[in-house]
């Protein structure tokens, strides 16, 4: 790339043709802000090096990073996700990352550093001692560092910043998540115990096949195969906001077909004879939402009723307490102890990667490793 120097009032400027998104050449000019041509010479052969290694930055207008942050939320990202997803960076952004930045005298963008950013981690996972509020985690500082990075990675390709300096900064170490989970003896209780209750059908389904809670609560008769004794995961149902969206699931892992277990079967026509009963005694009034796990006429069943009505029947009949969620943990442990490969217990819960199930139940996993350590003993003891 070439260019040429023009000197205006006291400062020399670089005049270079760049092209614009359409591809049309253009000039533009840099104040060098160098007062003696030699310098300006240098700083003219530093600029056309950097250029043509896309690696300038041209001078752009004062933009604050959280400025840019809003501008990215609401222009760039909010098309290219799920509505549910983008909810997630609002709240992190709005929430979290603007009112930081604000309140540290809201520097420009081109002034970002990846000192800055450590430091907004490094609070973030700090107990506030004057509130008594517990830092995030740091799994939650990495759903953080995630819109960052992503941001900051548009602001280098538009070459609004030279580099991304989320891409130099360390994040705290993530916990260890150890699941909860019930012993089988523990869930038959449970079962026992939501006989004849509204949840019954989602503790019950859920349990058996480690189900998440938008599954079941999304699941269809028209996903129930009684012929080739099949049960299909294709839409979830999850709070956006105010509202509740029926969606496909998030990954194609997540969408799977399971056989359907005979015990499940017998339960399903069960149900399926009672909705139908159900229907008649409502008459107009049902709501023929064809869902599996719903209201006795018919309307879906909302998220919170789900969480407190299960919180309730686990106090009310002396059970540890664990989140429904932790049904899902539970199928997993079944199965872990039962010698079953990660492999197939990530493909039968709907895991997008390995890794997510073995970092999930590696703590569950080395209590049958202990059973096969203690086997190898015993055999070399005799």
């Amino acid at each position: 790339m070439k260019g040429s120097l023009l000197k205006r009032n006291k400062y020399w400027y670089i005049i270079v043709e760049t092209k614009d998104e359409s591809g049309k050449r253009k000039q533009k000019w840099i104040n060098t802000k160098c007062e003696k041509k030699s310098d300006a010479e240098k700083f003219l052969r530093e600029t056309l090096t950097k250029l043509d290694n896309n690696s300038f930055v041209l001078p752009q207008r004062k933009l604050k990073f959280t400025d840019f942050m809003l501008d990215w939320l609401h222009n760039v990202i909010k098309n290219k996700v799920e509505e549910t997803t983008w909810e997630g960076y609002e709240m992190v952004v709005m929430k979290h990352i603007i009112p930081y930045f604000k309140s540290k005298n809201d520097l420009l963008l081109q002034e970002l550093q990846p000192i800055h950013l450590q430091k907004y981690y490094e609070t973030k996972h700090q107990d506030d001692q004057t509130t008594d509020k517990k830092g995030l985690s740091a799994k939650t500082l990495r759903r953080h560092h995630a819109n960052i990075k992503c941001a900051l990675d548009f602001a280098a390709r538009m070459n609004l910043i030279p580099f991304n300096p989320a891409d130099r900064i360390l994040l705290p170490k993530e916990e260890k998540f150890n699941a909860s989970y019930y012993t089988v003896e523990q869930l038959e209780k449970l079962f026992e115990v939501c006989l004849g209750t509204p949840i019954e059908s989602a503790v019950y389904i859920a349990a058996h096949y480690g189900l998440r809670r938008s599954e079941v609560l999304g699941l269809k008769w028209d996903c129930i195969d009684f012929e080739e004794k099949t049960i299909s995961i294709k839409e979830v149902r999850v709070k956006f906001g105010k509202k509740v969206v029926v969606k496909k699931p998030k990954s194609e892992s997540s969408q799977r077909i399971l056989p359907l277990m005979e015990k499940i079967e017998d339960y399903l026509k069960i149900l399926k004879r009672q909705r139908k009963k159900d229907k008649l005694r409502f008459g107009g009034d049902y709501v023929d939402s064809g869902l599996v796990c719903c209201w006795p006429d018919g309307r879906p069943m909302n998220t919170e009723y789900l969480n407190h009505k299960f919180k309730e029947i686990l106090a009310k009949n002396g059970l540890p307490h664990i989140r429904f969620h932790d049904l899902r943990h539970s199928t997993a442990s079944y199965l872990i102890k039962h010698g079953v490969s990660l492999k197939e217990i990530q493909v039968w819960l709907g895991h997008s990667t390995l890794n997510i199930t073995a970092n999930t139940y590696t703590h569950i996993d080395m209590e049958t490793k202990k059973d096969t350590a203690q086997r190898i003993n015993d055999l070399f003891s005799k």
